[in-house]
């Protein structure tokens, strides 16, 4: 067996996959094996699923212009949002999460709002009062500016300690006002950073200052609902350990005032689009600012409200923007619009309480991968057709693509693209390969075999060309000559036409029995037949074969004698030669011409003895070691020793009786 073409197939595998792995940096990689993440989070998220406590409280376009005559344009009061928080308690929610921020005090000095007179620090000491008095509002911290400036240390220390390289670090992070900060159950910071090609897909877990570490809004409601506290965090490697959970992070480049940097963020395993197929609900229970604050008058007034605060008990209740024009919304991976900062954050939540997270591979399963699936692919395509190689290639991909998505769905996300890729760059390796190096040689055997073999024969040069060993062998092997007898004098008495028809029926004729006996056509020399038996493929019985061919080519010659004749025609007669011994068989040529043929001095004997029929008036002549090598080797009549011209040594010949054919 030959180990041509696996050797062929793991190295088109290897360097298909090498190179892939090489150009691995590409940022191009990333934002196509990132739109295959956008497909299959698409297509494998269940709304069904997200948690049924956690709900959301829209500052739609709806409460915008409906508050607007009485709290006047954005952003409203501070005192709005009091009333909102003493409405949602009187349901008794687990968390209150407002995504608004209140970083600056409000310095109005005097507005109307719900029959009375306020003034902006009025405003804010009753939004103070009601988040003390709830004792679960978290409030976030703008953690969006870049800067230098020194002012981070102001805000509320909460124990958290993270001061690994990988943690998004900002110099500067704006709290709420003071008072507001200090009302507030816990902080959590807005930051989100896009994709290079657009959508939201990861959260920052923490940003830090220093070693002081500040949660994601998301992130803090999870940790605050969960009871964890600071000293229940640490991060091993790309892994941070929260508590009893262990949220898988993931390395991104980004660029920031200080050039690239890389940063650990984790996937969002967004439980469904923004908005469901209806175009109206979310996967989360979602409801207006304004229907709440007027169910709150309604309340006041003892009348029953169209939104019955019990509705929210127990719930994590996440506040926020969901007005398009106030610019809090993302680009994520589902299609259909922007999803609402507060849906974000709410699947932050959702994933942490769950525990429910996306699990990037490793760098060690993903070069398994694509040397696995480029392997395969080149073992494939050095071993079948084209054709069917691409129908391998493409059922491989697509069950690969299967099990990706089936993975995905339970949170492992394995890449898809790099695979994908080095698997295709192998089938066009494997059949670059088969056309170039095995389709060449499978030419060259076709060009040098293609009329001068049985077809049996020719398959099995063209499927394993080096059973041919074109470069030159010496084989134990028996050479054939027959010639025609008188011809010349046939051809000047005939017609030029009625003598080629002749010799290309007899010719047809005579290369029909030699490959019927696993011959090889070597050449025509005029009226001669020249043929090899034992080559360019082994035979054993080659002796025998080519002493059978002889006698059937003697009866299929008196079967044309009798057709001609009966035309009219002349009648032909031959004589053969068979000599069986050590012969050089190879591609003998010029550089320019070359065919298959055998040179030795069994060869030369071959030819002799075919001459010496018209001596002996004989029409088969065999040397001894073509007697010796048949099995009726005592059938054949002695005709005494010649000498082969060149040689001293006289060589013993025997005549083959047609009547034994």
């Amino acid at each position: 067996m030959s180990f041509r073409r696996p050797v062929a197939g793991v190295v088109v595998g290897l360097a298909a996959a090498s190179l892939v792995i090489a150009l691995t940096g590409l940022e191009a990689f990333r934002v196509f094996e990132l739109k295959t993440y956008d497909w299959r989070l698409a297509s494998t998220a269940v709304p069904s699923a997200a948690r049924t406590d956690i709900a959301l409280i829209e500052i739609d376009e709806y409460s915008l212009r409906n508050l607007q005559p009485h709290a006047g344009r954005w952003p409203w009061p501070r005192v709005v949002h009091s009333s909102l928080i003493d409405y949602l308690m009187r349901g008794a929610p687990a968390l209150i999460v407002y995504d608004v921020n209140f970083a600056e005090a409000d310095t109005r000095v005097g507005f109307q709002y719900g029959g009375s007179s306020w003034s902006g620090v009025e405003s804010d000491k009753a939004l103070a009062d009601s988040m003390r008095k709830a004792g679960n509002v978290i409030l976030p911290m703008d953690a969006t500016f870049e800067g230098d400036q020194v002012g981070s240390e102001t805000w509320p220390d909460q124990g958290y300690r993270l001061s690994a390289q990988g943690i998004t670090e900002r110099r500067v992070i704006f709290p709420p006002t003071a008072e507001l900060a200090s009302s507030a159950a816990a902080l959590g910071h807005n930051l989100f950073i896009l994709d290079s090609d657009g959508p939201l897909r990861h959260t920052v877990p923490f940003v830090r200052t220093g070693d002081r570490a500040v949660p994601s809004l998301g992130l803090a409601a999870a940790l605050r609902a969960a009871k964890i506290q600071g000293s229940d965090l640490r991060l091993d490697d790309d892994m941070l350990a929260i508590g009893d959970r262990r949220m898988p992070l993931e390395w991104r480049r980004v660029n920031n005032a200080d050039g690239e940097i890389s940063y650990l963020w984790e996937l969002i395993n967004f439980r469904g689009p923004p908005l469901l197929p209806d175009l109206k609900t979310r996967p989360y229970p979602a409801y207006s600012f304004f229907d709440l604050l007027y169910s709150e008058e309604q309340l006041a007034a003892s009348v029953t409200p169209n939104v019955d605060p019990s509705i929210f008990k127990d719930k994590i209740v996440f506040v926020g923007m969901g007005a398009s024009g106030l610019f809090d919304a993302f680009e994520t991976p589902f299609a259909g619009g922007r999803m609402p900062g507060i849906q974000v954050h709410a699947a932050v939540t959702d994933d942490f309480l769950s525990n429910r997270f996306m699990q990037p591979e490793s760098r060690p399963t993903r070069i398994a991968l694509v040397l696995g699936m480029a392997l395969a692919v080149g073992l494939v395509a050095v071993f079948v057709p084209a054709w069917w190689a691409a129908l391998i290639f493409a059922g491989l991909v697509a069950g690969y693509a299967l099990l990706a998505t089936r993975l995905f769905a339970q949170g492992q996300w394995i890449n898809l693209t790099q695979p994908t890729l080095a698997s295709s760059l192998a089938l066009f390796g494997g059949v670059a390969y088969q056309y170039f190096v095995e389709g060449r040689e499978k030419r060259k055997m076709k060009r040098l075999f293609g009329q001068y073999v049985s077809k049996d024969v020719f398959d099995q040069l063209v499927a394993h060309p080096e059973l041919a060993r074109l470069g030159g062998q010496r084989r134990e092997m028996t050479v054939l000559f027959s010639d025609i007898r008188g011809f010349t004098t046939v051809s000047e008495r005939g017609e030029a036409e009625e003598i080629v028809r002749m010799l290309n029926e007899y010719f047809t004729r005579m290369v029909d029995i030699v490959f019927a006996h696993k011959g090889t056509l070597d050449k025509f020399v005029g009226d001669m037949v020249m043929a090899l038996f034992g080559a360019p493929l082994d035979d054993p019985d080659h002796a025998q074969h080519a002493v059978d061919a002889a006698k059937a080519m003697i009866r299929e010659l008196n079967r044309l004698n009798d057709q001609w004749a009966a035309e009219g025609r002349p009648r032909l007669d031959i004589g053969i030669g068979i000599s069986t011994g050590p012969m050089i068989a190879g591609n003998i040529g010029s550089e320019a011409i070359m065919s298959y043929t055998v040179i030795g001095d069994a060869v030369n004997l071959g030819a002799r003895l075919e001459s010496l029929n018209k001596e002996y008036g004989t029409r088969i002549i065999i040397s001894e070691a073509t007697r010796n090598a048949l099995s009726d080797r005592d059938a054949h009549r002695p005709l005494g020793d010649v000498v082969v011209k060149g040689k001293t040594r006289p060589v013993a010949i025997y005549e083959v009786k047609e009547h034994h054919a």
